[in-house]
Parts: C-alpha cells; structure tokens; sequence
C-alpha cells in the first residue's frame, strides 16, 4: 500500500552541501518561473514532518538570487521561447514530434483497459470534466506535456475509478525528461514513463511544482509504483478519423490529451471565446505561431470539444477552452492521445 505522505527524505552525499544545494536551486528555479507564488519546503524525519516555511526576509533574497541567476543565466545560455516571452509556459517539442508521423488508425501500447465500458453507438455527446481537478498552472516551466498527462488525465482517472492520492505530481515525470533542461517534450515520451513508473503524488512530492533539475529519489519512485497506466493510445490527428477516435476514448472514459500549434490569438483567448466551440488560428502572417502545447479533452458533443488547459483558473473559461471539431483540419494538432485505466497496486 502507498506509504503515508509522512517519511524521511534521504540525505545525499552524507553532510555534504550538495543536498543544501539542490534544495536551494530548487527554490531558484521557483522563485524564476513563478516568482508570484513561494514553495513551502518540507523536511520530514521518519515519523515527524516539519513544514518550514521561508521568512519574509529569506523570500526576499532568494527572491533578488533568482533575479540575478536568472539574468545571469539568460546571458551565458537564452532560455527557451516559452519560458522568455510568454506569461505561461508551453512546451510540447513540435520539431521531435514532427519527425514521427502521426497514426492513420489508432495504435495501441500496453495491456489498455478503459475505465468504463460502452455498449452500442458512441453518444451524441460526453462529459468527463464533472472528475476533473481544477485546472492546474504549470508556471513558466515548458511542463505542459506532463500536466495534461499526469494531472489532468490522471486527476480524471483516478476520480473515475475512486482511487485516492491525487492530485499527482507532474514534475516527478518531467524532471526526468528534462534533466535540468527546460526544452520540453511530447506524450509519446511522457506516457510510457507513466505506464512504467508510474507518478508520485502531489503530497509525497517535495520538489514541487517547477523544480524541473532536482531528480525523484527512491522513495518517491516506490511511491509513483503505485500509480501506473494500463496503457495509451495514439490517435490520428485530423478528419473524420480524428473525431470518430476521439468520441470513442471519451464516451470509455479515457481522457485525451493533445498536442497542437499555438498561434498568438490563443494566449489572448477570453471567456467568451473559450467557451463557444468558434476558436480558430488565424494564417500565420496575421496569427503568428507561438510555439507548441499539450492540453487533455475531457467532453465532446456535436460543436466541438472541451478542454482543460494548465494555465491556472484565471485563463480562458476558468482553466478550460473548446474548439469545433473543425479544429482538427486546420493542420495544428500534432499528436492526440488516450490514456487507459489505471493500475493500482
């Protein structure tokens, strides 16, 4: 059974600094990418947990740290577009991407189950987002691969199949990928991490939600064991296919995330837009692409789809956005995928 959130975390290289100093780069890496909000850092003993939370005068000096690290930083080594010009941050890694086709036909990976079982036609429509969390913010961090994926997909499936301990880490998947450089990902990546490792849950996870350099340690990974994907499916991308696959992961419960083009008019996106099913890109010399981005389906009905975004409430229609299904032929959607059942050990 997963352990309490309570537990000693191991000491790296004995006394050493070098455990001080991933902490404290951690809290670097917080202070850059989402300097409006400060991590509560946690030292746990083996049955004691003692929150520390930072004082006002070390906040503010981590904070002018991070300032100077980060122009530093900028100077010696640019930061990648999403994390130098945008508000939020994106990072799904269109040119690693493109470089693999995207499937005509859907293509399974693993033991796939579905949450839910459905006899007959697909339904007309169907709504996941009554198990979804609230929408997530990623920060700056070019993470959203792995919170459409370990937050978003999981916080539907674990909700849908009563399975407690979310919401999940997704930094737990990502550090792994990134290994201190922020330059993205893609599902097809991200998920067979999740259908073999598993994810740490949010609680159990002391590196928070931006420390992308800081590697999950041993218990931790016992911990996100506990937590695996049945499997995923790769679904085709444009047309009638797309729709037809799409319709028939969510109505068995599946949430579905997706990879696209995002062009200027999307991070500007109001409530009323974001909720009417009209979203389209403009053409590039009026729209500009912006960079890439991993958002998760959770309904569909004969409109369009809605979807959850890891851009906090504030965003679009409280976290969410839908577009028509004539988004699909547009050429932006890159990768679409569904995440099966849950196996919890």
């Amino acid at each position: 059974m997963p352990r309490s959130a309570a537990r000693e975390i191991p000491e790296r290289n004995g006394n050493s600094s070098s455990g001080l100093h991933s902490r404290w780069f951690g809290a670097l890496t917080t202070a850059i990418h989402h300097p409006c909000r400060f991590q509560q850092f946690t030292s746990r003993s083996r049955n004691v947990r003692i929150k520390r939370t930072l004082s006002v005068g070390t906040a503010l000096a981590v904070s002018c740290l991070a300032t100077v690290v980060a122009t530093n930083a900028t100077a010696a080594n640019p930061a990648p577009v999403h994390s130098q010009q945008h508000e939020h941050g994106m990072g799904l890694d269109l040119a690693a991407l493109r470089a693999h086709k995207a499937p005509k036909s859907p293509v399974k990976h693993g033991a796939l189950q579905a949450p839910r079982t459905r006899s007959g036609d697909v339904p007309s429509s169907f709504d996941l987002s009554t198990y979804a969390l609230s929408p997530g913010d990623q920060g700056r961090v070019g993470s959203c691969v792995t919170w459409a994926t370990g937050y978003s997909g999981y916080g539907i499936l674990m909700k849908e199949q009563g399975i407690s301990g979310s919401p999940m880490a997704p930094m737990f998947i990502y550090s792994q990928i990134a290994q201190g450089n922020d330059q993205g990902t893609w599902a097809s990546v991200a998920l067979p991490m999740e259908q073999k490792q598993g994810i740490d849950t949010k609680d159990d996870y002391w590196q928070g939600d931006f420390d992308y350099t800081t590697q999950p340690d041993d218990n931790e990974r016992a911990n996100a064991a506990h937590y695996t994907l049945s499997g995923w499916t790769q679904l085709p991308t444009s047309g009638s296919k797309a729709k037809a696959a799409i319709q028939d992961a969510i109505s068995q419960g599946m949430p579905v995330p997706i990879g696209f083009t995002v062009h200027k008019s999307f991070m500007d996106m109001d409530a009323e837009t974001a909720s009417s099913y009209s979203y389209l890109p403009g053409k590039s010399n009026s729209d500009p692409v912006e960079g890439g981005h991993e958002v998760t389906i959770v309904g569909y009905n004969d409109k369009g789809v809605k979807i959850e975004n890891s851009w906090g409430g504030n965003w679009g229609d409280g976290g969410f956005f839908t577009v028509p299904w004539s988004f699909f032929d547009t050429g932006d959607v890159d990768e679409v995928s569904a995440m099966g059942k849950l196996v919890k050990s």
